[in-house]
């Protein structure tokens, strides 16, 4: 993934951080730089008493004085420690703020997103992406400002009390181990980023496995699965495994420069020492300052190798943020329909593989019931996507009491409609919030709504009544009561048009006559579209369309 890809989501959520946080993060950057004064200063203040120990002996002063230097480093762990909390704070809003505005994105993609990606792969991209972006800033805080601040108070020290020279080569050093890291680091990347997809991989095969496990066992798949993860596993394992010895090679290296540097600058402060031009206190504090100095060092040149790792932790999120988003209108009318007649003009629409439907003409109106009937793979599910918009015409164009849908607004089409889908999806939640799905709560539209799809006295009989859970994916409920749920779902909201994908497949034949009886009176006031392969539910007064083949030639 590019760059600038991965850059897009940082940045917009960054600024947001930064106008939540701005005023904790002056506050750290205060404490930083006062943090960073004491730490020069106590090493500093040690060395010049130590070189007025042997003239003034333990006087009252110097007592002061080295009451002061531990003051000085109390202070300057307080304030690191300090540090390391508030960015912590800061950093969980971080997170916050990343989660929920990754999944406001989430909640604006295409349907085919919804097609590629399973929750396990959405929500492992969304958890790395969150830690990712908070150990950055984390690092930014807890490392780049207070070393990049150590650093240059350090050299300053060094130049000004002991020898330029000295400042150089300890600029050279830090300049060198950086170098070495960044070499490192982009040569050992490319086994982190396979580390990366792998894990990413297995999250998404664990989301599938997880939604058919039933499926799975009954085939007696469970050694397939086991191994199919893992063979990621190894995948994940080995990549991050060449990943630390590739970094093991660097730290060795980095090691000898460390070595290096303090040989070559006691030879150099040595012969100043015998000609009187440096003290004891100067060599003490060159030895503290430098030891002080090479922290901050070593704690960047690891930083930049966590800033990788964290780059390829967000390339997944960066990639589903960048995916492509429903088309919003921008200035639409409002729009609710009055009649509710839909009418498809010679619409066409092909998918990547060539299938897909061509020359589709049609009306559904109320007064009666429109079924869709046809063999498998007669374009039945892609005419419900175009009309539900999830898909858009590639020819003709579908009018909506004469509105052309392509200009109706999503937020005004999805409130005028509902869809009972053949394949229901409940939520671990109450049956209550099953139906309603954040709407608001009216008890007498509830019961109505439930008491029209056939389910109300299922309901009431429970200890819980509407307060019951139907467990993950609604799997403590029969397929028939999951979806008479969906019908009263839909049903809740009063829709204009309504849309039933083989809404009552799974109902035995005594209800599904209610249901559809109690849909065709509906009919007269409501649009309703449906899709069957079950003729025996059409009643003469429906209207059929009948998909032959003549119809959808790419079939």
């Amino acid at each position: 993934m590019s760059k600038s890809s991965v850059l897009a989501p940082i940045s917009e959520i960054l600024r947001a951080y930064w106008k939540s946080d701005r005023w904790m993060l002056l506050v750290v950057a205060g404490v930083v730089f006062l943090s960073s004064i004491a730490s020069v200063a106590a090493p500093y203040l040690f060395s010049r008493l130590i070189d007025r120990l042997p003239q003034d002996g333990f006087a009252a002063a110097l007592a002061w004085g080295f009451v002061i230097y531990a003051v000085l480093l109390g202070v300057s762990s307080a304030l690191q420690h300090m540090v390391q909390y508030l960015s912590f704070m800061s950093a969980e809003n971080l997170g916050f703020i990343t989660g929920t505005r990754f999944f406001e994105r989430i909640l604006k993609k295409t349907a085919a997103f919804f097609v590629e990606h399973n929750p396990a792969e959405i929500q492992n991209a969304s958890s790395r992406g969150r830690g990712a972006l908070t150990t950055l800033v984390q690092l930014g805080l807890i490392v780049f400002i207070p070393g990049a601040t150590q650093i240059l108070l350090t050299l300053v020290t060094l130049g000004a009390l002991i020898n330029l020279e000295v400042a150089a080569i300890v600029v050279a050093y830090g300049i060198i181990a950086i170098t070495l890291t960044l070499i490192s680091t982009r040569r050992a990347r490319v086994f982190l980023d396979k580390a990366i997809e792998a894990g990413q991989e297995n999250a998404r095969f664990v989301g599938n496995a997880m939604n058919a496990m039933e499926t799975l066992r009954h085939f007696g798949s469970h050694g397939w699965m086991s191994r199919r993860f893992t063979d990621k596993a190894k995948d994940v394992r080995d990549n991050w495994r060449a990943y630390v010895l590739q970094r093991v090679g660097y730290i060795a290296l980095l090691g000898l420069g460390l070595t290096i540097q303090f040989a070559v600058t006691f030879l150099l402060l040595l012969p100043r020492y015998e000609a009187g031009a440096l003290t004891v206190g100067d060599i003490v504090l060159f030895n503290t300052l430098m030891l002080q100095l090479n922290m901050p060092f070593e704690m960047i040149a690891h930083a930049i190798d966590d800033v990788a790792r964290s780059r390829a932790a967000l390339t997944p999120l960066a990639t589903m943020w960048a995916a492509p988003e429903e088309r919003q209108i921008s200035h639409a009318p409002s729009f609710v329909p009055s009649e509710g007649q839909i009418v498809f003009e010679d619409v066409g629409y092909a998918y990547d593989n060539g299938r897909g439907v061509n020359g589709i003409s049609l009306t559904a109106e109320r007064g009666a019931i429109t079924f869709l009937v046809g063999e498998t793979g007669s374009g039945k599910s892609t005419i419900f996507k175009l009309a539900l918009k999830s898909i858009e015409p590639e020819a003709g164009r579908i009018l909506v009491d004469g509105v052309d849908l392509v200009g109706i607004d999503r937020a005004d089409w999805y409130a005028a409609i509902a869809v009972v889908p053949q394949d229901v999806v409940l939520l671990n939640e109450s049956l209550a919030d099953n139906i309603l799905l954040g709407r608001t709560r009216d008890e007498v539209r509830l019961r109505r709504a439930a008491e029209k799809a056939a389910i109300l006295s299922f309901i009431e009989a429970l200890p819980d009544g509407f307060e019951t859970t139907v467990g993950e994916r609604g799997l403590k409920l029969s397929g028939g009561e999951r979806q008479r749920i969906a019908m009263a779902r839909a049903l809740y909201g009063d829709p204009a048009i309504l849309f039933l994908d083989e809404a009552s497949s799974a109902l035995d034949e005594a209800t599904e006559r209610d249901i559809m009886e109690h849909i065709r009176m509906l009919s007269k006031d409501v649009t309703v579209l449906a899709i069957t392969h079950r003729r025996t539910v059409i009643a003469e007064t429906d209207q059929v369309v009948d998909l032959g083949a003549e119809r959808v030639p790419n079939h």
